[in-house]
């Protein structure tokens, strides 16, 4: 029984502030401050007050609507809610209302992301992708899903948006809600003036999981990148870009049986990988059934996602699970014969579907859209230019897709399942229909067993489809067997991957992969971990998921010390000899055989396509597994990919090597000096989190200071366990995707698993937990993570009491 914990030292307190204003500045820098804030259309008042208006109560007592019975909220040092309800209903409603607190504007901004209304709230640029989210219809999709939906799921749904309305309702619109609100309109943002937002729906819940779903399919994204390049690449080079490869997932989602743990159960153990983003894409909670019953089933902890309720990855009292990153390839490119309003199938014509979408649009006048479509899906060649150009490079008039992640669901029934699951045949009943994002599962329980469950919906193809590249949509020979399904629960799709207690007692991966760099890492120092009798313990676990060794850098690094170069590069050269391939912040190796590695993969590019500039940049783009085309190259060195062959006795690949080397000399001697000694790598390799609305592009200087993080110097690499990959296409060294948090659960002792996120659990600019985890993520730390009541009760730090309204 999950009874409610008295808070240890608690006390009504207003949210803290980290006087974001103040912090740091001179008496030069105060006035410059000024300065911006009255060029855009800010008094220094006015400017403080929006940025404190937000801050929610998160100590005392509110009386809100639609609670039947009392509810607590809890939460730690780093604002964590712990949620404790005596039924669900009111959980999930408790829930509502704490996300709304902590991220109205997320979630207000996911929601016009999935409806495609974005540019009627944030402008112009956001044109191109409402007309990609009005033509993949996702918010339709999401209405039809809540209509397949369980009666008990539809409940908990409508909880949690009466949860968000009673926040809304509660408090003045615009920045009372969030400091975004008060920038909306302002000279320059190019954004909606007297902007408010509407109440929240269960399907503006689902809509974002839809949305997800289609984000997930990386598939889609090499498929294209394979179409283009054939303008310029014959498939054989293409080929050799896209070898048989292992598998390295966007998360790493380990779990390690208990006859490797030193508590002898099992860890699971978690790092969903993505873009730098503020607020973080996660958000952590804690939900509790003051009495679990079978009317209240629930006692679990870990993330979701602003916007929608429960939790998506995390453990309750017997198991803990994640996704493990192994997207499906669940959706499918079909290459049509468009004439007019009719599309060609099998020697007959029919007619497209097609439908009108007007779009607001903040800063100019209303665009109106045709939407249109074949049998198989939205035509995506009438609202992109890339997707244009793969139709004409094949000789077709259009490119439409279909997608398992494009049909309606019941996706939000298993999240709820999975939340109150208690063994292996319950979670993978409930994962099996998980189909919305659709990727495998890890999983492990306080019963000793460790599992793996594929995707759920992974289509039938026709025989010679390898889901590699656009396939003739004029023909039946390419159609699905499971074109007309709706849910996995229709058995008609492939049945998904299990396995269940492996003998080698870890998995690293999906069973059957053959491992990427960093899996294989992963499964090495698992290894290695539970060598001549040593045990893993969580915070074991989390030292692995920072392990920032370059497997990568240990192939190359040898081939580079034997090439010849001048005399200026030699000291940077010098600087590999006796590496040990590991990538902390302030390794000057690790640094140098970094800008190495982007000169030799622009080298490479440009021997192959020099005058094609969006070709390269398709070729250096996250499609293509660099490690494994490098690997093969290395072995072959006198490929035309190395450039063209001479008389010289020496390799082409050597003299390509040589000129990297001297190129990246230069590159950091520009950067950092030209003492070797003297560059570090966490100077360039910077993570920067921002503000993915109003803290990038065009907006004033001022907004996006206040809304964008610091800076941070950070370890790893794009090959290492650690994940701090960055961009070869762009200039620098920034990081574009890294663990968006990091978790270890032992399931042991829950109160010992670990946790950690990239920036913090608020919302708000200026809160004391806005990116109060930062430095902890960058240096690799975790937290413990309080599950048990008594574990709550001692980490409480604030407690808001809420109760029925009279």
């Amino acid at each position: 029984m999950a009874t409610t914990p008295e808070p240890a030292g608690a006390s009504p307190a207003p949210r803290r502030s980290r006087g974001l204003l103040w912090r740091g500045l001179g008496a030069v820098a105060v006035l410059l401050v000024l300065a911006l804030a009255a060029g855009a259309g800010f008094t220094w008042w006015r400017l403080d007050r929006a940025l404190h208006a937000s801050y929610p109560q998160t100590s005392g007592a509110l009386r809100i609507e639609g609670l039947s019975g009392s509810v607590t909220v809890d939460r730690d040092s780093s604002g964590i809610p712990q949620i404790y309800a005596s039924t669900s209903a009111d959980l999930f409603l408790a829930e509502g209302y704490t996300q709304a607190q902590d991220r109205f504007w997320q979630m207000d901004v996911s929601r016009h992301y999935a409806a495609g209304t974005l540019a009627s709230v944030l402008g112009q640029s956001y044109l191109e992708h409402d007309e990609l989210a009005r033509t993949l219809g996702w918010r339709t999709l999401a209405a039809q899903s809540y209509d397949k939906l369980q009666a008990r799921t539809k409940t908990y749904l409508q909880a949690y948006a009466q949860g968000v309305n009673d926040y809304l309702a509660a408090r003045p619109s615009g920045s009372g809600l969030s400091f975004e609100y008060s920038v909306l309109g302002l000279p320059d943002t190019h954004s909606a003036k007297g902007y408010a937002p509407a109440r929240w729906t269960p399907v503006d819940s689902l809509s974002w999981l839809q949305a997800n779903s289609w984000n997930q399919d990386g598939g889609i994204d090499q498929e294209v990148s394979r179409a283009l390049l054939s303008d310029t690449l014959t498939q054989a080079q293409i080929a050799q870009l896209y070898p048989a490869q292992g598998a390295d997932s966007g998360f790493a989602a380990w779990a390690v049986s208990g006859k490797l743990t030193s508590t002898g159960s099992p860890l699971l153990a978690s790092a969903p990988v993505a873009p730098p983003a503020l607020p973080s894409a996660w958000y952590q909670i804690g939900l509790h059934c003051t009495s679990v019953t079978t009317t209240c089933p629930f006692d679990v902890a870990g993330y979701t996602e602003p916007g929608i309720p429960g939790v998506l990855i995390g453990h309750d009292r017997s198991i803990a699970w994640s996704w493990n990153g192994r997207a499906a390839q669940d959706s499918e490119l079909y290459l049509e014969k468009v004439d007019g309003s009719d599309y060609s199938y099998d020697g007959h014509d029919y007619p497209l579907t097609q439908r009108q979408e007007t779009i607001q649009v903040a800063d100019g006048s209303p665009v109106t859209i045709t939407v249109r479509a074949t049998g198989h899906g939205p035509l995506l060649s009438d609202v992109s230019s890339d997707f244009r150009r793969v139709g004409h490079t094949s000789g077709a008039s259009g490119l439409s897709v279909e997608s398992t992640s494009l049909l309606p669901n019941t996706t939000a029934d298993a999240l709820f399942a999975l939340d109150q699951a208690a063994n292996w045949n319950q979670f993978s009943a409930a994962a099996g229909e998980f189909t919305a994002p659709d990727e495998g599962m890890v999983y492990a329980d306080n019963a000793g067993n460790i599992g793996y469950q594929g995707p759920a919906a992974l289509p039938e193809r026709a025989s010679g489809d390898d889901g590699t590249a656009p396939v003739p949509g004029w023909t039946s020979t390419y159609a699905w067997a499971t074109a007309s399904t709706t849910t996995a629960a229709d058995g008609t799709y492939a049945a998904p991957v299990r396995e269940l207690d492996p003998a080698d007692g870890y998995i690293a991966g999906a069973p059957g992969d053959v491992l990427g760099v960093r899996a294989e890492r992963t499964a090495a120092d698992l290894r290695s971990g539970t060598s001549v009798g040593q045990k893993l313990s969580a915070a074991g676990l989390a030292a692995i998921q920072g392990d920032a060794y370059d497997a990568e850098a240990a192939v190359l690094v040898p081939y580079l010390l034997k090439v010849g170069v001048d005399d200026f590069t030699q000291p940077a050269v010098a600087l590999l000899k006796g590496w040990d391939y590991t990538e902390p912040a302030g390794s000057s190796a690790a640094a140098y055989y970094n800008a190495v590695w982007a000169e030799l993969l622009k080298l490479v590019i440009d021997r192959e396509l020099p005058q094609d500039e969006s070709a390269s940049q398709l070729a250096l783009n996250g499609s293509v597994r660099w490690d494994a085309v490098i690997n093969a190259l290395l072995e072959q060195p006198n490929s035309t990919w190395w450039g063209a062959s001479s008389s010289n006795k020496v390799p082409v690949r050597d003299a390509l090597l040589a000129e990297a080397l001297q190129k990246a000399r230069l590159d950091l001697t520009s950067l950092m000096g030209k003492d070797v000694s003297k560059w570090t790598w966490g100077r360039v390799h910077t993570l920067t989190p921002e503000n993915q609305t109003l803290g990038v592009g065009s907006h004033p200087a001022l907004v996006k200071w206040l809304l964008d993080g610091g800076s941070i110097g950070v370890p790893g690499g794009g090959s290492d366990v650690a994940t701090a990959d960055w961009n070869v296409a762009s200039s620098g060294f920034a990081v574009g995707a890294a663990p968006a948090l990091r978790m270890v659960v032992d399931l042991g002792d829950l109160d010992d698993s670990r946790w950690i996120g990239q920036t913090g659990e608020s919302g708000h600019v200026g809160d004391a937990d806005y990116l109060d985890q930062a430095p902890l993520w960058a240096a690799g730390d975790t937290k413990t993570w309080a599950y048990s009541v008594s574990a709550v009760r001692a980490a409480t730090q604030q407690r808001l009491n809420l109760a029925p309204r009279q």
